[in-house]
């Protein structure tokens, strides 16, 4: 993991509370970037209001560069958002473990993604091929399904994508879960990457469980370091275990998790 300054190239409005930055970034951050890390950021201006820095998933890489997008939730990530291309921004990261390599043996993937969870999910789809695979996005409003378009055209034909909405508005009204259950009737055999709030999670977990099938979850939970030293975000596990979700996630693996 790295420490430093990086200045922003481009700060993007996806959705009336959601951004995506651009920043500068080292080669050798760039190559540590895998799908499902994340970093920790604060405004370089800003280091003692908020004092901690705010966690936020790594979307993709290139060269030179890394992408994060913040959805405004608080004094911090709203200050991030507001921010301008060629502002400095203070970085720590690559943190956590991401999602894991799978071997390409023909079974599907199924990508879930509920909200901003979109962010982690968006990660395997810029960084890997999986023929077949899928992406199911689930939101509030068709207005948060951001990074839709963008998804569809690096999957190509590769990539089947669905999305649904708590309002209707994407076309097809209810949870993500519904479409996780009609796809896993057809791949039985995929495994299966989720990302989003606990609920929702819990809900991916119970479905996997029920059916026998692999997944891992990208948690989501609230975090003040990010490297293992507060205990913020402190996840029970099953047989006794609490797993620093900072160090031993965000991705953890599908039934291990008591919610």
């Amino acid at each position: 993991m790295y420490l430093f300054d990086a200045e922003i190239i481009e700060n993007r409005r996806l959705a009336d509370d959601i951004s995506s930055l651009r920043l500068e970034a080292r080669p050798e951050f760039v190559k540590a970037g895998s799908a499902g890390r994340f970093v920790m950021l604060a405004s370089a201006d800003e280091r003692l209001d908020p004092l901690l820095k705010r966690p936020f998933g790594i979307v993709r890489c290139g060269r030179g560069w890394f992408e994060v997008v913040i959805k405004e939730a608080g004094k911090g990530s709203r200050n991030l958002a507001g921010l301008r291309a060629g502002v400095r921004v203070a970085v720590h990261g690559p943190l956590g473990n991401g999602y894991p390599e799978l071997e390409k043996d023909g079974r599907p993937l199924v990508l879930v993604a509920g909200g901003i969870g979109i962010a982690s999910i968006a990660s395997v789809v810029f960084s890997r091929n999986f023929d077949p695979a899928a992406l199911l996005f689930g939101a509030a409003r068709a207005g948060e399904l951001v990074l839709l378009e963008e998804l569809k055209k690096t999957g190509g034909g590769r990539l089947e994508v669905a999305a649904i909405t708590d309002d209707g508005s994407s076309g097809r009204r209810g949870l993500v879960t519904e479409l996780l259950e009609e796809k896993l009737e057809k791949w039985s055999d995929a495994r299966v990457f989720a990302c989003g709030p606990g609920p929702m999670l819990q809900s991916v977990q119970r479905v996997l469980q029920a059916r026998g099938v692999e997944g891992w979850l990208s948690l989501e939970n609230r975090m003040a370091c990010g490297f293992g030293v507060c205990l913020g975000c402190v996840q029970e596990m099953r047989a006794g275990v609490r797993a620093k979700v900072c160090t031993d996630g965000p991705v953890l693996v599908a039934g291990e998790v008591v919610f």
